[in-house]
């Protein structure tokens, strides 16, 4: 007796267990189902397009005529013994390490400050965030304006003040143009790294807070010990957020100086569409693109093998 009611719960599960299998297998073909069209279209979109240009690295096309011949990998040779090609490469790494560091450290104090506001917290989140809800594009063209050396505003504004020798051409000059592109760029970048930073920031728990303040932590040691480490997710996540963004600038660089003067102020996806597209080497601008992929996500893995092991540690 005490044998087959132990049996008959072994019973059921085991007849409930094909049910509940049945079930999941249809509820996983309805999610394909849903997810279908998006998917095919990224692969046609993306993906697709994507291993194509492999193949058009290896070729000398134009990128009008279907003719084309295979020329191996002379592309990448020379690319990497091009002098332009390592400009723009030296001008992504000032602009996109450079920018993910500095807006880094901005959106924390800024974030700090705003995490001690009791009152219009909101008010100053929007604010804050404003500047990320502009394109890239349209703040390009209104800094272009505001930057010209004949009417543009800084220029004006200095002459007015009598610093009329102050006054530049702030996208023209060789020495200073790619540190300009770098201050537009953190200006319009900051506001999702703030928030992001802000909202880890309010999950502290504050009874970590209150005892190292106890135990006579100072707020300097307060931040080093107890904060920073509740921060590690946040700088993973923006880290990696800005490296990618600034591996790819584009539409400041194609607005505000298309590259110049002369190639001054390339970047490398702006080289890549320039040659590509510009110079009629749609083999040789693949090679590039290729190029960049390799260093973007060599990069991305190292920067967040890195950050993850210190999110660890923390």
């Amino acid at each position: 007796m005490t044998s087959q009611l132990a049996e008959r719960p072994a019973a059921l599960t085991g007849g409930r267990a094909p049910a509940r299998a049945r079930r999941l297998t249809r509820h996983r073909a309805v999610m394909l189902l849903f997810i279908a069209p998006a998917l095919i279209v990224y692969v046609l979109m993306v993906i697709a397009p994507s291993i194509q240009s492999i193949q058009l690295s290896l070729t000398d096309w134009d990128g009008i005529n279907p003719a084309y011949e295979y020329v191996g990998f002379a592309n990448y040779q020379d690319i990497l013994s091009s002098d332009r090609f390592w400009n723009a490469t030296k001008n992504t790494l000032i602009l996109g390490l450079g920018s993910a560091v500095i807006v880094n450290a901005i959106a924390l104090g800024v974030a700090l400050l705003l995490d001690k506001l009791h009152h219009a917290q909101g008010f100053f989140r929007t604010i804050v965030y404003l500047p990320a809800l502009v394109s890239g594009f349209i703040a390009a063209t209104i800094w272009k304006y505001m930057l010209n050396f004949n009417f543009g505003a800084v220029n004006t504004i200095l002459r007015d003040l009598g610093f009329g020798d102050a006054a530049m051409d702030w996208l023209g000059d060789n020495e200073i143009v790619v540190g300009v592109l770098l201050f537009i760029i953190c200006f319009t970048l900051g506001g999702n790294t703030t928030l992001i930073y802000l909202a880890n920031l309010q999950s502290v728990p504050q009874d970590l807070v209150e005892a190292a303040k106890i135990d006579g932590a100072s707020r300097g040691q307060v931040f080093r010990y107890v904060t920073w480490p509740m921060l590690a997710g946040a700088v993973t996540v923006n880290m990696t957020l800005m490296m990618i963004a600034g591996w790819t600038i584009f539409d400041q660089v194609m607005v505000l100086t298309a590259g110049g003067p002369g190639f001054v102020s390339e970047t490398m996806a702006f080289f890549i569409y320039k040659v590509g597209f510009g110079e009629y080497r749609a083999g040789y601008g693949s090679a590039a693109a290729i190029v960049l992929f390799i260093v973007v996500m060599a990069t991305t893995v190292l920067a967040n093998k890195y950050m993850r092991s210190r999110e660890v540690q923390a």
